[in-house]
């Protein structure tokens, strides 16, 4: 018996139901909320503290011993973060804590970081600017032109994503604004590729290409399922210099002839599920990396032009079922 912790469950109930499914294996989720339908997937649960309580990563250590846990992993990148600073800790115990090492989950963390890897290793990315003098320097040399956008370095979820049309409403977003970017509007296709990358070994196992048809709050509702082919030399020569291991989401635009790398995440993207409706499956990679053996590549032969759709499903719980639940399966109070 395999025991995996998934951190940060939220509604990711199709994930954790990828994780059932596998033979022998426990699944503990855990959230910060108790309306998190993805917490009653699992196998047993537990609410914890917000991520930004100092006692975080003592209380995940204890559901780990609690739980005799064997690999963590969570679905939203702070914690990701935050986790990663503190991987000798699980190291320690024997966990393994699937997320790439801590330098490469930096890089992904930072956008500018991100960006100025790529360029410094000939990797084709949306141009980036950190500051806005950069950008007024580009601007007055005709370089950039508008509309651009503005978003957090250090941001998820399309949170405080913002389209601007000129440089007067620039100046106005971003003032008394701190750690933000700018980026040319691309018109171009959107695509997003959920890959995994072996824990051991570093290699590419599999990916899954997507054109995106719709997006609602960061995440892909509606996709079709692409040829990898044109962007996979791409995608190799990132997930190599980067050092990028276990489940990754990198977006793309198709601009004007080019592959452009937009965001890499070092987690599972919320478009995952199309990928495994396809034949892609992740969740078995990670278990055979935490029972610590290798992965073999996989072939990518997976239908193409399948339109893939999202729709909201219902949990419904009574309150004497959560305390039933809080009962077996026990809290770690987030106060």
């Amino acid at each position: 018996m395999t025991n995996i912790l998934i951190l940060n469950a939220g509604t990711r109930v199709k994930l954790v139901e990828y994780f059932k499914a596998l033979p022998d294996l426990k699944v503990v989720c855990t959230d910060a909320s108790l309306c998190a339908p993805a917490l009653f997937s699992g196998d047993r649960y537990y609410q914890m503290p917000y991520i930004t309580d100092p006692t975080y990563v003592d209380r995940v250590l204890e559901v780990c011993e609690l739980e005799q846990i064997d690999g963590v992993l969570s679905l939203i990148d702070p914690a990701i973060f935050l986790l990663s600073q503190q991987r000798q800790r699980f190291e320690e115990k024997r966990i393994v804590f699937v997320a790439p090492p801590t330098p490469a989950v930096d890089l992904c963390f930072d956008k500018r970081k991100m960006y100025k890897f790529c360029r410094d290793h000939h990797l084709p990315t949306v141009p980036t600017y950190s500051n806005l003098a950069d950008f007024e320097h580009d601007y007055q040399q005709g370089k950039v032109n508008f509309p651009v956008f503005i978003k957090p370095a250090t941001g998820s979820a399309s949170m405080k994503i913002q389209k601007v049309e000129q440089l007067a409403e620039l100046q106005a977003a971003l003032s008394g604004q701190h750690e933000m970017i700018i980026q040319p509007f691309m018109t171009g296709t959107e695509y997003g590729v959920d890959a995994y990358c072996d824990l051991e070994t570093g290699e590419l196992i599999e990916c899954f290409v997507k054109e995106k048809l719709l997006m609602r709050s960061g995440e892909t509702d509606k996709a079709r399922s692409a040829d990898p082919n044109p962007v996979l030399p791409i995608l190799k020569a990132l997930v190599k210099a980067a050092d990028l291991r276990g489940p990754i989401d990198v977006d793309f635009f198709y601009e004007q002839g080019e592959w452009l790398i937009s965001e890499v995440n070092p987690r599972f993207g919320g478009g995952y599920p199309f990928a495994q409706a396809c034949g892609m499956n992740s969740p078995k990679w990670i278990v055979n990396n935490v029972e610590h053996q290798s992965n073999q590549r996989q072939t990518n032969n997976y239908p193409l032009n399948m339109v893939l759709m999202k729709y909201p499903e219902i949990v419904m719980l009574s309150q004497a079922d959560i305390a039933s639940h809080q009962a077996i399966s026990g809290v770690l109070d987030a106060g």
